[in-house]
């Protein structure tokens, strides 16, 4: 007959805890303060209850599923786990401050225990492993620190102290095997053996009991080292010792409740709404040459972000091609789960897009918001109820827009005109004759000495030297891929245009002038020459032409 994987789970860590927690309860417990021995006993209870409920609780929706389950971020036993690190890290640093007739060497040890250990808790609760190169290999070296201050704090302070250090190093390499080693082994299916059992073993579980039981272990280790540095600590002490979880929810909960304050502070609002119930409610945009960063402020039921996923993507605006994209699932470390399903939290989420190398610069791009969700193995974009911001269909959203700027080389040694606007046009490549109904090729070189926000727009004007008559063509500068309201101080770049000539423009010598406009209202921008003197109408006149019939 085939076991249950879920019951030779639970036997395992009962096989692990009983004799662990039995052996301590038997020799070190009973050598802690009163104070120290109720909050080891309290984090121990605790522990238990949050392993049982999780092993024990049916979940009948997804929310439920993910609040119990140990193989989740941000839920009820990943906080825990949070508040017990954060718990040892408080009893270190609380040894290192009120033992004050203790050696200078003991008390640096427990400050940089304590500091390792909030880390560690700042690191369960927000994932910071996940954005650090080759985490696990820092991880190590950074435990081989610990291990080896502690094996020298052993030698140098006597043996009395020894199974204090004993069950610290017991507790680090409890939790390394469970944060490393068993999310490492291979996933039997069918059984081991002659050990036979349905489906596959998957250890998540053991995992993280091994983890809260070391967490534990550390825990006692300090208390036993907190209390025989205080025998008879004062009330300060004892006071922050039961206050220390306490301490660390709160911290917990300032931290779920910041993206509110900051969406409303610092964010540039927004009112987005995504068809599952997702808002967006403002972000945050900025971008460099490698790089491009959107914090997003989101607000849905907490129940409602489980499943759902949202991309940023920078699309180029005359192909509509994406040039990069990050894809992320929308997390949940902000919602106070406490709190329920259909509590509506602000959720702070940050997706970074790397710009590829070969991105051509001077382009107008567009950085593109979209939710979205997997279900049958699909990932599907969800519909905008409504939005303020700029839409370029039903399912995508305009954050930002913005130019990769491009190399800027030295100024040229001419200078066509230079507008108030702080743009400059260097040259201007005019042939010296065309044909009526053919497509006139010229080229413009550009420069600007600003930051622009306008869209101004460039006419050229063929005026007949003999008749007086004209004829006119607009576009802009550079053509839709970088419109004047992109352009940055330090941009240079030319543009090849194709002139229409109309079929039945009169033969005969023109004089060629340009010039921008404002779009907005037609206004021309004044231009001078490259001797400071204004020209005539804001109109800089480039050369002559022939006009053939």
């Amino acid at each position: 007959m085939a076991l249950s994987t879920d019951a030779l789970i639970r036997l395992l860590v009962l096989m692990l805890y009983a004799p662990a927690c039995l052996a301590v309860w038997r020799w070190l417990i009973p050598r802690l303060s009163p104070a120290a021995k109720r909050l080891a006993g309290g984090m121990l209870a605790a522990q238990v209850l949050v392993i049982v409920l999780a092993a024990q609780v049916q979940p009948a929706t997804k929310f439920e599923s993910w609040l119990w389950n140990f193989h989740e971020e941000w839920n009820i036993p990943a906080t825990f786990a949070t508040l017990q690190l954060a718990a040892v890290g408080g009893v270190a640093l609380l040894a290192a401050w009120f033992a004050n007739r203790h050696a200078a060497r003991l008390r640096w040890y427990w400050l940089g225990i304590g500091l390792v250990f909030i880390f560690l808790a700042i690191d369960e609760y927000l994932a910071l492993h996940e954005v650090i190169p080759e985490w696990e290999l820092r991880y190590i070296a950074l435990g081989a620190v610990v291990v080896a201050a502690t094996l020298a704090v052993a030698w140098r302070f006597g043996r009395s102290a020894w199974p204090w250090h004993a069950c610290f190093l017991i507790g680090l390499a409890l939790s390394v095997a469970g944060a490393m080693l068993v999310n490492a082994l291979p996933i039997p299916c069918g059984g081991m053996g002659v050990l036979r059992f349905d489906g596959c073993l998957e250890f998540y579980f053991l995992e993280e009991s091994l983890e809260f039981l070391g967490i534990w272990l550390t825990l006692v280790a300090l208390l036993g080292q907190f209390s025989a540095a205080l025998p008879s600590a004062p009330r300060a002490a004892i006071r922050l010792l039961y206050a220390l979880p306490a301490l660390a929810m709160l911290a917990i909960i300032s931290y779920s409740l910041a993206p509110r304050l900051e969406a409303r502070l610092w964010a540039r609002p927004a009112a987005v709404t995504f068809r599952p119930g997702i808002d967006l409610r403002g972000f945050q945009f900025e971008h460099d040459a490698g790089a491009t960063v959107a914090n997003l402020y989101l607000a849905a039921r907490q129940a409602g972000f489980i499943g759902f996923g949202i991309s940023v993507h920078l699309v180029d605006q005359v192909s509509g091609e994406s040039l990069a994209s990050r894809d992320e699932w929308i997390d949940r470390q902000h919602g106070l789960w406490l709190l329920g399903p259909n509590y509506a939290p602000v959720i702070r989420q940050r997706l970074q897009v790397a710009i590829p190398p070969d991105a051509p610069p001077n382009r107008a791009l567009w950085a593109v918001l979209t939710v979205w969700r997997k279900r049958g193995g699909e990932f599907t974009r969800q519909k905008v109820d409504r939005s303020d911001l700029r839409l370029l269909d039903d399912r995508q959203v305009v954050l930002a827009e913005f130019a990769l700027p491009g190399e800027s080389p030295a100024p040229a040694p001419s200078l066509l005109a230079a507008f108030d606007s702080g743009f400059k046009l260097e040259s201007a490549d005019l042939p010296e004759r065309a044909a009526a109904g053919e497509t006139l090729a010229l080229r413009f070189a550009w420069r600007s000495d600003k930051d622009s926000r306008q869209d101004y727009v460039q006419f050229l004007h063929f005026i007949h030297q003999e008749t007086g008559d004209w004829w006119g063509f607009d576009q802009h500068p550079l053509g839709p891929r970088l419109p004047t309201r992109l352009w940055y101080s330090g941009l240079a770049d030319s543009e090849s245009w194709s002139v229409p000539l109309p079929a039945d423009l009169a033969p005969g010598r023109y004089a060629v002038f340009t010039g921008l406009y404002r779009a907005s209202d037609q206004e021309r921008a004044p231009a001078v020459d490259a001797d400071g003197q204004p020209w005539r109408d804001g109109r800089a006149r480039l050369g002559g032409i022939t006009i053939e019939s």
